[in-house]
């Protein structure tokens, strides 16, 4: 099975308890981070590329990590800034809305002098978010990680993720995001992103990224169906009607489920182009992507939230 690389923050989310919206609790979270866990807890070999503060909280995230077998050896700390924190507000629908302390913080300080040459490996998954664009430092950081992985032979595996409030604008750069995108094999967008990223021709934007060399293109929409664009056309999968809990790590669960069923197709003699020519393979790979989605809908937290798979194939 291919590895998994992720790279960019890792944090602490303090969800708010629905019952006494006073109190927070404590959780680990990160969108890369997310993927990395789901990826290793679903039986993958996962690891965490990224900066961690030297405090309470930065302890905390690198024992979690490590708890939920995820590599850590890749991971650097820092004095110079604390661990970055969310608090997370849910409204009636398990929806959340973020309040980041971020900027300053630890995930943005990691340079390219940080990333160990053995971070680069063929037969591999390089992911990433786009919340490791908001500063410039960070953001040469992440394409200077994006070329190395190339160069290795990864496969590269980019969610949007767009967080409007952490960049200085108070909105994603459409042209940064993009310029990432572009260089990815797989992108995992929401439908509100490629609205946004976009602009109003969401055609043409799909065909742009087809059009540079983005093999898979996979767009979700909450309850709606999920749409799977490729160079071989386009098709859709409904979601399951659920009692959704908290969606904070839904999307991270869902993009982990897809990794780990191409992670396990393109370790056994598969290429990706010869996957996505079959639509019967795209869609059981989706399926099970949208289970894992589904599965930490139903659940609070982020690492927490994060479902295992069974040996019957259950997720638990």
């Amino acid at each position: 099975m291919l590895k998994l690389h992720a790279f960019g923050e890792v944090l602490i989310d303090f969800l708010q308890n629905p019952a006494e919206p006073a109190q927070f609790q404590r959780f680990a979270g990160g969108a890369p981070a997310n993927v990395a866990v789901a990826f290793s807890r679903l039986g993958g070999k996962a690891a965490f590329i990224g900066m961690l503060g030297q405090d309470m909280f930065g302890d905390f995230l690198l024992q979690s990590l490590a708890e939920h077998g995820v590599e850590t050896a890749f991971c650097q700390r820092t004095d110079d800034a604390k661990t970055a924190l969310a608090f997370v507000a849910l409204d009636q629908y398990g929806e959340r809305h973020f309040s980041f302390y971020r900027p300053p913080a630890a995930d943005l300080l990691f340079r390219p002098a940080h990333f160990s040459p053995d971070c680069f490996i063929a037969n591999s998954i390089w992911h990433i978010c786009s919340n490791s664009l908001t500063e410039p430092a960070i953001s040469e950081s992440t394409f200077y990680g994006l070329q190395q992985a190339r160069k290795a032979g990864a496969l590269i595996s980019v969610d949007a993720n767009l967080r409007h409030n952490l960049w200085p604008a108070g909105m994603a750069d459409r042209q940064l995001v993009t310029q990432v995108l572009l260089q990815a094999d797989v992108v995992k967008l929401s439908n509100d992103e490629l609205a946004y990223l976009a602009d109003g021709n969401e055609p043409a934007y799909c065909q742009q990224l087809l059009d540079a060399g983005v093999q898979w293109l996979v767009v979700t929409a909450a309850g709606a169906a999920v749409r799977s664009i490729t160079a071989y056309g386009e098709q859709q999968l409904a979601v399951p009607t659920i009692n959704v809990v908290d969606t904070t790590a839904a999307g991270d669960a869902f993009v982990a489920g897809w990794l780990l069923q191409l992670a396990q197709r393109l370790d056994t003699s598969h290429s990706l182009t010869e996957l996505l020519r079959s639509s019967d393979w795209q869609h059981a790979i989706l399926q099970f992507a949208i289970r894992c989605g589904a599965f930490a809908c139903q659940r609070q937290g982020a690492f927490a939230s994060l479902p295992r798979l069974a040996a019957n194939g259950t997720l638990v």
